[in-house]
């Protein structure tokens, strides 16, 4: 994934946005929800700048994968 992709050109309806925060907690968003929660032209580097742990709170120290 590099910087200037977005959801929309990186993603198809059986993908998987895969997120984990430096505490260990993961999590998973399907094509609908991410383009849902995060709209179809956030990059990578915007949905880590958004995502918050719903464990430790932290926001924006997320690794985010496809």
């Amino acid at each position: 994934m590099t910087k200037y992709e977005t959801l929309r050109s990186m993603m198809s309806y059986d993908t998987i946005l895969k997120t984990k925060c430096p505490c260990g907690h993961e999590g998973r968003f399907s094509q609908r929800d991410a383009i849902t929660l995060f709209g179809a032209d956030a990059t990578p580097f915007d949905v880590r700048r958004r995502l918050r742990c719903s464990k430790c709170h932290q926001v924006g120290k997320a690794e985010v994968w496809i």
